[in-house]
This record gives structure tokens, sequence and C-alpha cells, in this order.
């Protein structure tokens, strides 16, 4: 009985850290855009407290300057939300140009990519948000596990193009994918590999969960144990059913 209980205390555990991964992975970049913004409200307000005073006199009567007082922190606070809005749509704007993104750009490679550590952080988040939160088309086309680098190691791959194999008698169905499969925890480096698609399987994983299972190192697999599963078993059932087709001529 102790054993038992011993077991289902270690399998909530890894169950809960599973849990506290994921959220961890899916809140860190809102966590830290809050605490970003939370700075620079208080900031600004602070800011505006100490600007403001020199100018209301001149328009408000000091008879009213009591009573009003109290709206008129109320309108630096609504000020100060409003221009960090507006700051944030005019840059939205500006680099969604040709010149803001030449100038941003520049920017980059001349100030964030050069600061230690900084440097990697910024780098890292930019090409993960370029791949799968911009406003353009994903370059990756669904999530594949293929048997790489050798065969009984299965690895989790983004298929980033289909080229027919198709020449003269051969099936036209037959196709050669493009597979990129990502390094962990940074999924923007990796390798690209020409794989026939009847070695591949498809998983029904979304692009974004994909990649959260590769940054945390595999943490989340136990979320996905059934699709990892049925992908390794048709794997192993192709695998079987070339080596029994290459058999069959000695037979």
């Amino acid at each position: 009985m102790e054993e038992g209980g011993g077991k289902r205390g270690k399998s909530m555990m890894r169950t809960l850290r599973t849990y506290f991964i994921t959220g961890l992975i899916t809140l860190l970049p809102l966590l830290i855009t809050v605490i970003i913004l939370v700075y620079v409200f208080h900031r600004l307000d602070a800011f505006l407290t100490r600007l403001v005073p020199l100018f209301v006199p001149s328009l408000i009567p000091p008879f009213l300057m009591e009573r009003a007082g109290g709206l008129i922190a109320v309108g630096v606070k609504i000020a100060s939300l409003l221009i960090i809005i507006g700051v944030i749509t005019l840059f939205g704007f500006f680099t969604s140009q040709v010149v803001g993104r030449r100038i941003l750009d520049f920017t980059e490679r001349r100030l964030f990519f050069h600061i230690p550590l900084i440097s990697t952080i910024y780098r890292t988040i930019k090409e993960i948000n370029d791949v799968l939160f911009s406003g353009r088309k994903y370059i990756f086309k669904r999530v594949v596990m293929v048997e790489y680098p050798r065969p009984g190691i299965y690895s989790i791959g983004f298929v980033t193009a289909e080229t027919p194999m198709a020449d003269g008698g051969e099936d036209a169905s037959e196709k050669m994918l493009s597979v990129f499969i990502p390094t962990t925890p940074n999924p923007t480096s990796g390798y690209l590999a020409l794989i026939p698609e009847k070695n591949t399987t498809s998983l029904p994983i979304r692009i974004e969960s994909a990649f959260k299972l590769v940054i945390s190192g595999g943490a989340l697999a136990p979320q996905y144990r059934d699709e990892l599963k049925e992908g390794r078993r048709s794997l192993e059932d192709h695998a079987k059913s070339r080596g029994s087709t290459l058999e069959s001529p000695h037979d």
C-alpha cells in the first residue's frame, strides 16, 4: 500500500510540475509585458503629476483649485493611459511601413543584438514572434513525427514545404517533405531534413502547442501522450511493413 501511495504521489508531483511549466510558458510573455507597461505608466503618471501644476493655475481660477484637485489627479492617470495606448498604436503603424521596418532592423542590429544576454533573449523572442504571432501566414504547415537522427529515436518536426516526387510512372501522390527539426529550448535553430511523406506521420497538435513542447524541453510531453504514442506506433508499423517488403524478394 505504501509503495502504491508513493507512486501516486510521484505521479501527482510530475503532473503538477507539468501544469506549472505550462502555465509559466504561457504567462511569462504576458507577465513581462504587464510589468513593463505598469512601470511606464507609473513613471509617466509621476512626470505628468509634476508637470501639470505648472500650467493648471493659468487655466483654472484659484477658488476652483481645491475642488478640482481630485479630478486633476484622475485626469492625469487617464491621460497617461491614453498616451501609452497612442504610442503603442503609432509604433505599430510606424514599424508596419517600409521606412519604419528598416529603422527598426537597423536599431536591432546596432543595439539590441550587441548587448550581452539581452541580445540572446531579444533575438529568441523576436524570432519566435516572427514565426508564430506575426500577421503573416505560417511558414509551418503542420506538425509531424519522424525517426531522427536514427531509427528508433523520434523527433518532432514542422513541415515547411511539400515537393511532388512523381516522375513518369511513379505514384503521383508521393511527396518529399521539407521538415524543420528544432532544437530545445531555443526552437529558432535546428536542422532541415528532406523526408519522404510516407516516412513521417502527422500529429494532431497545433503549431503553437508543439513549439511550447519544444521550449519546455519535453516537460509538457505527458499532456500529448496519446498523440505521441499514436505517432510512434504509426512509424513503427510503417517500418515493419517496409522491412517485410524488402525481405519478400528473397522468399
